[in-house]
């Protein structure tokens, strides 16, 4: 399995059920040298995972996530990690920042809804209707992708002794 530099992106993640369904908005901070090219164009996790399949968002609010993006989560004891089909890890999130209702109806469902966007401006006061709004003004300036994405547990078994 590889895995990009620890270095490589600086982002904050929120977790939220919408109609109960689960959605993880990832806020990349964005380059401080390049404000001018699309993040799309630019180097990091954003284009990474356009590339895996990720879609830009015209909008949000009235717009279906598409399906199969090379991209889901993999949940393990201490940390989510956003990887590719090729298990690349692109993004460390620590499991303790993770609420408990989210990840019970992200496993039930085997899939999350995924939004990522540089300098998004999402914060740990906004309720769900603020983090969409702030979601569909940055999707109609062509910062953000979205896609819904599979959320797998992996179960660890012990061995059968004969």
């Amino acid at each position: 399995m590889s895995s990009l530099p620890a270095d490589a992106v600086s982002a904050a993640a929120r977790f939220v059920l919408l109609r109960d369904l689960p959605l993880l908005v990832v806020d990349l901070e964005p380059p401080a040298d390049d404000d001018t090219t699309p993040p799309m164009l630019r180097d990091g996790l954003f284009r990474a995972l356009t590339e895996r399949g990720m879609v830009v968002l015209p909008r949000f609010y009235g717009t279906d996530l598409p399906r199969g993006a090379n991209v889901g989560l993999t949940i393990e004891r201490d940390v989510l990690r956003l990887e590719d089909d090729a298990e690349t890890t692109l993004l460390r999130i620590p499991r303790e920042a993770v609420e408990r209702p989210w990840l019970d109806r992200a496993i039930a469902l085997k899939g999350t809804m995924l939004c990522v966007g540089p300098a998004l401006g999402v914060n740990a006061d906004q309720d769900a209707h603020e983090l969409c709004d702030v979601l569909d003004i940055a999707a109609t300036a062509g910062r953000v992708a979205g896609a819904i994405v599979g959320v797998a547990e992996p179960r660890i078994g012990l061995p059968l002794l004969f």
